[in-house]
């Protein structure tokens, strides 16, 4: 088996990784360069993957983050993609609230059901992601494993033990992001249970309406502000994109569903006692709302990293809000694993060959270099 990292190293984002062998070629993952322009991406000059060529025997996606699968409606059609079932349908969702496009279409993935394209055998196992039924990827071939991690975490709603024991106890090569390790070895961020306290405490206390602001493709972020409405004795509102994602995931929610804005002939907003979801597309809603009803004593919870708060729109309607009197509390955390978590990864699996990427600091693993080889740059590798 041939390894040949094509982008997604010494980087974050941006992930094609092939693998060969001589008579079957796969890529794992076809993602944009994170930044990139969604409709104009740069397509590396990958022949068969993009424009004349032999098409790949298989393009397997591990989830639906853009840089990730982001290229994917560029790829050569003759090409033959997987994806998670339920996240394409998430994925396939969001597009047709927004109208856009898809692009491609997947066969369905499904965990821990293996699949077989030509000289290779792949599992797909599922891991906590910010995005919805994320799957690291078990490849077999040629006598050969190879473990992809994709991008995964600690700290979300998948017990993290639980997922170690689905892993197996040794690989030949384990392909490892390491998106956090430039943020230094201290870094740590909230689980999303901590969230969960947080945000029911703070509800508990407030006699004025809930909001949590939020990304529709993080369906743990919509979750765990569910269970902590829920505790906080609170109706639960979905926007439109909220309810068209966690209805593509198969949740099945306690929740008020709007199809459109924020009618106020709904008995949902009746009294303050709700909590509600509300994404860049309903963001100006919102501001709607509060000449019709009063946000006084009220709370946002801001479910995003910070820096979306300091684009211009959302700074100017985040301002106007807490004239309105909603206080504005940060409830959020990240989706990519932290230091123990990529120990107990590499801990578990013993690899012979560790090879960083989806990371701005591959120099971090070379503290492995005594127990495995570690390989920061490769190119046309056979194992």
């Amino acid at each position: 088996m041939k390894i040949n990292i094509l982008r997604g190293q010494g980087q974050i984002g941006g992930s094609i990784i092939e693998l060969s062998t001589a008579n079957t070629r796969i890529i794992l993952d076809a993602g944009a360069n994170l930044r990139e322009s969604r409709k104009h991406p740069c397509l590396p000059p990958v022949a068969g993957l993009f424009g004349t060529g032999s098409p790949y025997d298989a393009i397997f996606a591990s989830h639906y983050h853009f840089d990730h699968i982001g290229l994917l409606p560029f790829v050569n059609p003759d090409n033959t993609i997987y994806m998670g079932e339920t996240a394409f349908a998430i994925f396939k969702a969001i597009n047709r609230y927004k109208g856009r496009r898809t692009g491609f279409r997947a066969k369905p993935l499904h965990a821990l059901e293996k699949v077989t394209v030509g000289d290779f055998s792949l599992t797909p196992i599922p891991c906590d992601h910010s995005a919805y039924s994320a799957f690291m990827f078990l490849v077999e071939a040629e006598g050969k494993t190879l473990l992809y991690s994709a991008d995964f975490r600690s700290t979300g709603h998948l017990n993290f033990d639980v997922f170690l024991r689905m892993l197996p106890t040794k690989v030949d090569v384990l392909l490892v992001e390491g998106t956090t390790l430039s943020r230094g070895d201290d870094f740590r961020e909230p689980s999303e249970a901590e969230l969960e306290d947080l945000a029911a405490e703070a509800m508990r206390e407030s006699t004025g309406p809930a909001f949590i602001y939020l990304s529709a493709q993080n369906v743990d972020r919509i979750i765990t502000a569910y269970n902590a409405a829920r505790r906080a004795g609170r109706r639960f509102i979905l926007d439109g994109i909220t309810a068209a994602v966690t209805e593509a995931a198969g949740l099945e929610l306690d929740a008020v569903k709007l199809r459109k804005g924020f009618p106020l002939r709904n008995a949902a907003f009746a009294s303050p006692d709700f909590m509600l979801c509300v994404t860049p597309q309903t963001l100006t809603d919102l501001r709607k709302l509060s000449n019709r009803i009063s946000f006084k004593n009220g709370v946002l919870f801001f479910g995003r990293r910070q820096v979306y708060m300091l684009k211009p729109v959302t700074a100017l309607i985040l301002k106007y809000l807490k004239n309105r009197g909603l206080a504005v509390s940060m409830l959020h955390t990240g989706g990519h694993a932290n230091m123990p978590a990529i120990e107990a990864l590499i801990a578990r699996v013993r690899p012979d060959i560790l090879i960083p990427v989806h990371t701005e600091n591959a120099a971090w693993f070379e503290r492995y270099a005594g127990e495995c080889e570690v390989v920061p740059d490769c190119r046309d590798r056979e194992i």
